[in-house]
């Protein structure tokens, strides 16, 4: 029988979300990181950035596995006699190369007739290398046939690779409606189950540079999900603590986030309230508060974010934070998938509240190319930031900062563990920008089907205003699921 999801060799679909979030961005203190589900490139290659929003240290969220079974493709018995163009396709499948399938599988099941085990072969394909959309329509036409059961397990993978766990739910238990054994769909049925339940969250973290800044953070937040499990909703409250030699500042806030991935723009909202125990300077309202939405497109291939941001938290220094900073932020992502790999694009541009100005850009690209095998993916990205003027009190370069970096992430996992490393190197190409490298690991652990813990790590080495610089941050979470 034919499996539906990749052999043990580790092959992860091409693009698909390590994590699920609206939003990360260096700077972000582990109560900055959101939590709604969208699909998009790996979030450790983000968490890599240099030059992102905020540009400090960063708490960088937890890694999600995306599983794969021992079961291998193998031939069927009664298949009729095969032409040279098919029986092609299943000598790719037998040597994995699921590139190669995706593409010359689309002129065989034009004009080839191919039967439902090449279909299922070229669904698998498009699924594994990060075609999601094309791997829907590809299985949907085999869910009443011999191969019904493998074509619907399909469908869940896809659905949850996509954070759509809510349509992956009825789909693995129509299988074990008709296979109550299925260990597949009772794995995705586990999985989806995690997601969709309500969860509580304990996190705390810590960070520091070589500019003496040191910050302590801490969050709780409950997550839950509405009966259809469309809606996603979540109540946060964390706290900070940032501090110079000479200055401490401190700042709580409670936030409240909305999604309905049931709409067709998938519009995510985000209210936050903080309150500041510090002395404040500039005299700035220190009980002001702060909004974004957020809304998809395109099968979330664009993704458009406008709000007001708590630019002092984001910034991660103490006298951003006592000073109150906001921001109006626009925010622009735009992804692709191709047969060399995905390409990410994402700026993003801050009005101040100090009167400055910060565009940040991005272009990424995460190759299909495997040098090291199927664990190892290598990535390049090009990354540049521009400030109106120089601020003390957060990165901010007025002649504009442009890098160009590569990196590999490797990833190994079960499904009740995980674990990556991620490492890039990078050489200045303008402005405040000069050779640099980062690297970050983290996993996660279930102690229980109810309890996991997850932790990571994260350090960076380069310039800021032409001078050395080092960071470096740690966080570990605590979940609950409430069955």
């Amino acid at each position: 029988m034919l499996s539906t999801r990749p052999p043990r060799r580790r092959i992860v679909p091409a693009g698909l979300p390590i994590w699920r979030s609206v939003s990360l961005c260096i700077g972000l203190s582990v109560s900055g990181v959101a939590w709604a589900a969208e699909a998009v490139p790996s979030k450790v290659l983000d968490a890599q950035s240099m030059v992102a929003p905020g540009a400090g240290p960063v708490l960088i969220a937890p890694f999600k596995y995306i599983p794969s079974v021992t079961v291998t493709s193998k031939p069927d018995a009664d298949a009729p006699k095969r032409s040279a163009g098919q029986q092609r396709i299943l000598d790719l499948s037998a040597a994995g190369d699921y590139q190669a399938i995706s593409k010359e599988g689309v002129a065989l099941l034009a004009g080839d007739n191919p039967d439902d085990e090449l279909r299922l072969i070229f669904a698998n394909s498009l699924a594994w290398t990060g075609r999601l959309q094309a791997a829907v329509a590809a299985y949907s036409v085999m869910t009443n046939g011999k191969y019904a059961n493998e074509a619907t397990l399909g469908m869940a993978n896809v659905n949850r690779w996509m954070g759509r766990d809510d349509l992956a739910l009825p789909l693995y238990k129509n299988v074990l409606d008709r296979d109550s054994s299925n260990a597949d769909a009772l794995e995705g049925l586990e999985m989806v189950t995690r997601e969709l339940k309500p969860k509580t969250s304990i996190g705390i973290g810590g960070a520091a540079d070589s500019s003496n800044m040191e910050r302590k953070s801490a969050t709780v937040s409950h997550r839950w999900r509405d009966k259809g499990g469309t809606v996603v909703m979540e109540v946060e409250t964390s706290g900070v603590r940032d501090t110079v030699p000479t200055w401490q500042a401190e700042q709580q806030d409670v936030t409240l986030r909305y999604q309905d991935l049931g709409l067709s723009l998938k519009p995510a909202l985000e209210i936050s309230l903080p309150s500041s125990t510090n002395r404040t300077i500039y005299g700035n309202d220190s009980r002001a508060m702060y909004g974004s939405v957020k809304l998809s497109f395109d099968n979330d291939q664009e993704t458009v974010e406008v709000g007001n941001v708590n630019w002092g938290k984001l910034a991660t220094n103490p006298y951003a934070l006592a000073a109150n900073l906001s921001a109006t932020h626009l925010g622009l992502t735009a992804s692709r998938n191709f047969s060399a790999g995905n390409v990410l694009a994402r700026v993003d541009y801050y009005d101040i509240s100090d009167g400055n100005s910060v565009t940040s850009g991005r272009l990424l690209f995460n190759s299909t190319w495997r040098p090291l095998g199927s664990t190892f993916k290598p990535f390049m990205s090009l990354e540049s930031r521009k400030s109106k003027f120089s601020a003390y009190n957060y990165w901010s370069p007025s002649q504009g900062a442009g890098s160009l970096f590569a990196g590999m992430l490797g990833e190994w996992g079960a499904a009740e563990w995980n674990i990556f490393l991620s490492a890039q190197y990078g050489v200045g190409l303008w402005g405040d920008a000069g050779n640099a490298w980062s690297t970050s690991a983290g996993g996660k652990r279930w102690l229980s089907s109810d309890v996991a813990l997850s932790f990571n790590i994260w350090a960076m080495s380069g310039l800021r205003d032409i001078a050395p610089y080092k960071a470096q941050s740690a966080s570990m979470t605590l979940e609950k699921l409430w069955r």
